[in-house]
């Protein structure tokens, strides 16, 4: 099982990925959200670092040090009115970066607000760990991904 650990953009405490896949960053604002969601990651195999917060979570993406981040929906963030928008702005720079909303926020409103803003999924809370992983997994690595909501996929 691989260890998720605490990610962080201090200057004296720069984060270093372990070797291979780049780690899964999870972001969000509530403790419990942040364990079990990193918590099912690494049951799968998966990488992962986490932020509860936006500022050092963009700084982490900006250090090349993700590929692929997976948050919720409304983390503050100094630049832009959260963290997702401000995601959007490093597409031009990290063409790979891909972005997984996950999220509690449940409404077809809410789905459509975040495929705008350049995530590339949306999936929501409680996901089972299966559905979880397969949407990591589709996403991780890709060079080109089809956006979708939890509202519009089609379930097998």
């Amino acid at each position: 099982m691989t260890k998720s650990t605490k990610a962080t953009a201090d200057a004296g405490d720069v984060f270093r990925p372990p070797p291979g896949p780049a780690p899964v960053l999870v972001v969000d604002d509530e403790p419990a959200g942040v364990a079990t969601t990193a918590g099912r990651l690494a049951d799968a195999g998966c990488p992962t670092a986490v932020e509860g917060d936006g500022d050092a979570a963009l700084g982490l993406v900006r250090a090349e040090l993700m590929r692929l981040v997976l948050t919720e929906l409304y983390i503050p963030c100094v630049e832009g009115a959260c963290l997702v928008t401000a995601l959007k702005q490093e597409r031009a720079r990290l063409p790979r970066l891909r972005v997984l909303a996950y999220t509690r926020h449940t409404a077809a409103a809410d789905d459509a607000w975040a495929l705008a803003a350049g995530c590339d999924g949306v999936l929501h809370k409680p996901a089972s760990a299966g559905a979880l992983e397969r949407e990591v997994r589709r996403l991780d690595g890709a060079d080109a991904v089809e956006p979708r909501s939890s509202h519009n996929r089609s379930r097998p």
